[in-house]
């Protein structure tokens, strides 16, 4: 039997290890020419313990293995996840940031990495003095629950900021109230402009060449050159011949200014045509049946994200309720008021398969939106392969913070039954409602800065419309 537990859990870990890999290199590595496969062996190794941390409270739902061995499992897991996320990705970091951006030597790089790893270790366990949420280390420094209760501040504030945005962001995309009409001539307009600007942009380089040419032809000539003319000289032709072209030498550094303010132009107009196409697919979806489906799910969505705020702001004032689980207290309410008291059934046993269908929607929406969010955070900030090996070990950091903040918080969830093997494996009791308090707090200031931004951008875009002739007029035909 421990034979088969084992198998089950080393090819559970093994399937997720391929995933993470395949998501990599199909996802954030697809452009990248140069791929460090240590890299890709450290992303795909917290990407499958981050997982496998969210998979094992599905197993304690399912009562899948036996309790020694999911206990195992559970301390294995988060013993080498925070083993990972505090020594070996930091440590690693800074290895490759000194022998990429430096002429040290490896062994001096490595010198160096542990040098900034003590330092880090050190800062690291100073500063969780000062963050709420963080037990006083009574029984020692290095125990369990002082380095979770640390990456689970940071976490669950990561955790919060995405929640936040999330929850306005998708009613915002989905409505169809925000989504401002865009005629086909303002975006053959605006495609216009782009034309124009990079057909200065071409002409003005191929001047460039024609200047440099004469430039060298007048260098080579054993005659006198413009550009050796007094400046009095200069002067009365220019005064006299008002039309002539100034001496190469004076014009080249003018046209690559211009060139370089039209290829700035040009990508701000590139970005502006892509949106407004965007725009007007988004208008033209909107009148079909898939268009009016999205609109009703956004109001729902917009109803659900006032409900959290509600819930959040009701918790911050009032306080929550840990002794009973949002599952089995919505399953009662639900029968005590649709049936009157005439339907009696097992609540524990429905409540636990109704727990294990909620924790499973929770786990794979929270981990889905993390990687969507990571993947814009990566192409937006990402412009190389020489700093993109360096935003995956921070995503890949960051991706361990979120997956032991989710178990956190994922806890209340549980029905009080589940709650101990989880409490026990994170080191004993921490401040859990502190952890609710901290989420509720930064999920309600993150959601309504997104709604004052998307209000911002929402105006702005009005704006830049009116002011545009051409929209006006074809909006009063």
């Amino acid at each position: 039997m421990a034979l088969v537990e084992a198998l089950i859990i080393t090819g559970s870990f093994g399937t997720l290890f391929v995933a993470g890999w395949l998501f990599l290199n199909h996802s954030l590595y697809r452009d990248f020419e140069e791929k460090d496969t240590i890299v890709q062996v450290l992303f795909s190794a917290v990407f499958a313990l981050s997982v496998n941390l969210l998979q094992l409270v599905l197993f304690e739902i399912l009562d899948v293995l036996s309790h020694r061995a999911r206990w195992v499992n559970w301390r294995l897991d988060i013993v080498v996840l925070l083993l990972m996320l505090l020594v070996v990705l930091p440590y690693y970091h800074c290895f490759r940031s000194l022998a990429n951006n430096s002429k040290l030597q490896a062994t001096h790089a490595a010198a160096g990495a542990l040098l900034f790893l003590s330092i880090f270790l050190y800062a690291f366990w100073r500063v969780g003095f000062y963050w709420p949420g963080v037990p006083l280390p009574d029984d020692g420094v290095f125990r369990m629950k002082q380095a979770v209760s640390r990456v689970g501040v940071m976490g669950v504030t990561l955790i919060a900021v995405l929640s936040g945005y999330g929850a306005v962001n998708l009613p915002y995309s989905y409505l169809s109230l925000f989504i401002r009409p865009v005629e086909r001539s303002e975006v053959a307009a605006m495609e216009a402009q782009l034309t124009q600007a990079m057909e200065s942009a071409v002409h003005k380089k191929k001047r460039i060449l024609l200047l440099q040419q004469e430039l060298h032809r007048q260098r080579a000539s054993p005659g006198p050159r413009r550009g050796g003319q007094s400046f009095l000289k200069r002067l009365v032709t220019s005064v006299v011949h008002p039309g002539q072209a100034a001496a190469p030498e004076e014009a080249i550094p003018t046209v690559q200014a211009e060139v370089r303010a039209l290829e700035s132009l040009s990508r701000a107009l590139f970005i502006e045509v892509l949106e407004l196409r965007r725009e007007r697919e988004r208008a033209i979806q909107s009148h079909t049946l898939w268009g009016h489906c999205k609109n009703l799910l956004g109001y729902c969505l917009s109803a659900y994200c006032l409900y959290k705020m509600y819930t959040s702001l009701r918790s911050l004032i009032f306080g929550e309720d840990f002794t009973s689980d949002p599952v089995s207290r919505i399953l009662g309410v639900c029968l005590r008021t649709f049936s009157g008291g005439h339907i009696t059934i097992n609540v524990s046993l429905v409540s636990q398969y109704l727990t294990l269908l909620f924790i499973g929607c929770i786990s794979a929406t929270s981990l889905r939106g993390f990687l969507k969010n990571m993947r814009k955070f990566f192409f937006a900030i990402s412009s190389g392969a020489g700093n993109g090996t360096m935003l995956i070990l921070i995503l890949t950091e960051l991706m361990g913070f979120y997956a032991i903040s989710s178990v956190l918080l994922i806890r209340k969830q549980l029905p009080l039954k589940y709650r101990s093997i989880i409490t026990d494996v994170l080191g004993g009791e921490l401040e859990f409602e502190f952890f609710h308090r901290w989420f509720n707090s930064l999920f309600l200031a993150s959601a309504l800065l997104t709604m004052l931004l998307f209000y911002g951008q929402y105006q702005s875009s009005l704006q830049d419309a009116a002011d545009l002739p051409l929209y006006v007029r074809n909006n009063r035909e």
